[in-house]
């Protein structure tokens, strides 16, 4: 239990007409049953009323506590009459489970039946007439109905502390489902803003740097080279197309329900050799997979295939890609410089190639020596085997 709790809207109006119920309820039964202080009874149901109206959650403790000794005071009080309002002594503990800490709740039962007692059984005569003159000098009764009381007392207050506490233990949890599901949301958005990242990175960011280069040559050549500027124009003007082919294809692959990725990469690869001066051989033959498997598949060999254009200045590669008992076996290698795999990776090429790895629940890996050529090695378990 704690005072700091903080109590929804609908908790509280539930409070609310729960203690305009009983106010209704006792002041109906009173009517009915004719009592003669029904109209004293009357005042403190509407002092109840007024004080349902209000729970201080966010108040200062000391007005916390000053509406938990007002509420038991009323109850008191009319003990003290003659009037038997049990019931408001157990919603007012059930307040004090969302007003105080668990320590002052405790001291607030101890200290409330501390005092109810004796006014109890000092009233029971006003209350009941047949126990006229039988309490007088009857230790044994007065015990025994001491005893009666406070049996009663606690089982009440018990059942109201528990209910009590499994609202507030019900908020809690409301409460951290809330920020657990803010969380979520927030990570999502971080996700795909990585994804859609590394899609640009993988689909455009080389074409356009390709274009740039192509266009800068042309605006060096033009004055002096005109034929040298037409072929970088010329060259330019395919890698636009190639751009607007990513472009096109990124999209069709996100509406689309299925992608070949054979055929995506074959045709990957026949772009390719149209560009590079590379011996590339190929050999391709996966099973029909999953969307979001395919298409990762495809980015990690475009990605491989950027990253020997930008850095390997390999002749010869060789791409391979089938099912084995293991998994989905992957196999990029080039006869290029080479590189440290120790050192720090600066780029996006092999960072995004790790990250679709991840995703996929992969293994990556890597071996790679200077001027004795790079292979990269990816195993991603089969749709079967995820299960």
């Amino acid at each position: 239990m704690s005072f700091d709790i903080d109590l929804s809207p609908t908790i509280h109006r539930l409070l609310r007409y729960a203690e305009w119920a009983l106010v209704a309820i006792v002041a109906l039964n009173s009517a009915v049953n004719g009592e003669a202080n029904a109209w004293l009874g009357m005042l403190f149901l509407v002092a109840f009323a007024l004080l349902s109206l209000i729970l201080p959650i966010h108040r200062p403790l000391w007005q916390r506590r000053g509406y938990i000794i007002l509420g038991l005071s009323l109850v008191l009080i009319a003990y003290s009459l003659g009037i038997d309002f049990n019931i408001f002594l157990y919603l007012y503990i059930a307040k004090s489970c969302f007003l105080l800490d668990q320590r002052s709740v405790i001291a607030t039962v101890i200290i409330t039946a501390t005092i109810s007692t004796p006014i109890y059984i000092e009233a029971l005569p006003k209350n009941f007439q047949d126990f006229s003159g039988q309490l007088t000098n009857n230790s044994s009764e007065i015990q025994k109905i001491t005893v009666n009381y406070l049996g009663n007392y606690l089982a009440g207050n018990t059942f109201a502390i528990l209910f009590s506490s499994m609202v507030i233990a019900e908020q809690k949890s409301r409460k951290r489902a809330e920020a657990l599901a803010q969380q979520v949301e927030s990570l999502g958005i971080a996700l795909e803003r990585t994804r859609i990242a590394r899609d640009i990175h993988d689909s455009l960011g080389h074409t356009l740097t390709n274009l740039q280069v192509q266009l800068a040559v042309a605006q060096e050549f033009r004055q002096h080279d005109i034929n040298q500027a037409f072929r970088a124009i010329d060259l330019a003007k395919g890698l636009a197309d190639q751009c607007v082919e990513d472009v096109s294809r990124s999209l069709s692959t996100m509406r689309q329900f299925n992608l070949n990725l054979n055929q995506a990469c074959n045709s990957l690869i026949e772009q390719v050799k149209q560009n590079q001066a590379w011996q590339i051989q190929w050999q391709m033959n996966l099973p029909d997979l999953p969307l979001s498997i395919s298409y990762h598949l495809y980015c990690i060999v475009k990605e491989g295939l950027i990253n020997i254009q930008k850095h390997a200045q390999a002749s010869r590669i060789c791409i391979r890609g089938e099912r084995t008992p293991e998994g989905i076996v992957l196999e990029i290698d080039d006869n290029g410089r080479g590189f440290d795999p120790q050192m720090p990776k600066t780029g996006f090429g092999l960072k995004g190639i790790e990250e679709r790895v991840q995703s996929l629940n992969g293994r990556l890996k890597i071996h790679s020596q200077l001027n004795q050529g790079t292979q990269i090695q990816i195993v991603v378990p089969y749709p079967s085997q995820l299960r």
